[in-house]
């Protein structure tokens, strides 16, 4: 869980991806989803997590957990 203390990373996991902005553990995140076949690829899981972010719980995805 991200605490409102923390540094915010950026906006948006599909930026931050093509801006190869992520951190080897953020990839991590995203290669997880592809692995356990909820999403197709690494685009859409980006794209996932920013609609989960924003409908689900918009803090924690602002620091990019």
């Amino acid at each position: 869980m991200a605490f409102i203390h923390e540094r915010h990373e950026f906006n948006s996991w599909a930026l931050a991806l093509e801006a190869e902005a992520l951190t080897p553990e953020q990839m991590t995140v995203l290669q997880e989803l592809v692995d356990e076949g909820k999403v197709a690829n690494l685009k859409t899981a980006a794209d996932f997590l920013d609609w989960q972010g924003e409908a689900i719980d918009s803090i924690e995805h602002m620091y990019g957990h």
